[in-house]
């Protein structure tokens, strides 16, 4: 045997992972993990941390094909949120960290009755949740887990003013909801 020969230190089913791949899983791994235990309220923290894992497993075995696509960050986060979304389908749960977020938004309101303010953020809940993907993770990013605009836009591989302009159009729908949502004597309320 000899030492030198990496053809007898390691078998065929042991792929040799790229330098690229191993910066990347350093700069992603727990903005990956975050972001899976924001979305979801799995029983088991070690079901999570497996799911990403799985998610960098997969990774790394296409990565060579991955890094000639031309956004491999944008493609590697799709793969981890089409992963997160299927979990989230098996386990039927609701997105804890927003949901949590806009209830005590909405129980914080001092300037109108509590009960008013629940129904208000039980309405904007409804609308976040249907938002599409991009601007859901760009709010969830930048709002709720308190990403800056580069960060979430590095971890999504967009742009940070394409972030910026995903939010905005967050809040432009937001603020269309809840107006609509709103009975006439709240609206006069407002307009005064």
């Amino acid at each position: 045997m000899n030492d030198n020969d990496p053809a007898e230190i390691f078998d065929d089913a042991t792929p040799l992972v790229s330098i690229e791949f191993d910066a990347f899983y350093e700069m992603y791994h727990q903005r990956y993990l975050d972001y899976a235990r924001a979305q979801l309220s799995l029983s088991e923290p070690e079901q999570i941390q497996d799911l990403v894992e799985d998610v960098f497993a997969g990774l790394g075995m296409d990565w060579d094909r991955i890094l000639q696509r031309p956004n491999p960050a944008g493609y590697a986060w799709g793969v981890l949120r089409y992963m997160v979304e299927q979990e989230h389908r098996q386990r039927g749960e609701v997105l804890q960290l927003v949901e949590k977020a806009v209830f005590m938004d909405a129980a914080s309101s001092a300037t109108r009755p509590v009960f008013e303010a629940l129904e208000d953020g039980l309405g904007i809940l409804q609308g976040i949740s249907r938002l599409p993907a991009r601007q859901y993770d760009a709010l969830l990013l930048t709002r709720f887990m308190k990403y800056s605009t580069a960060q979430a836009g590095d971890v999504m591989g967009i742009k940070p003013s394409t972030v910026r302009v995903l939010v905005h159009q967050v809040r432009v729908k937001l603020d269309k909801k809840t107006l609509n949502s709103a009975s006439p004597a709240t609206a006069k309320e407002r307009d005064r």
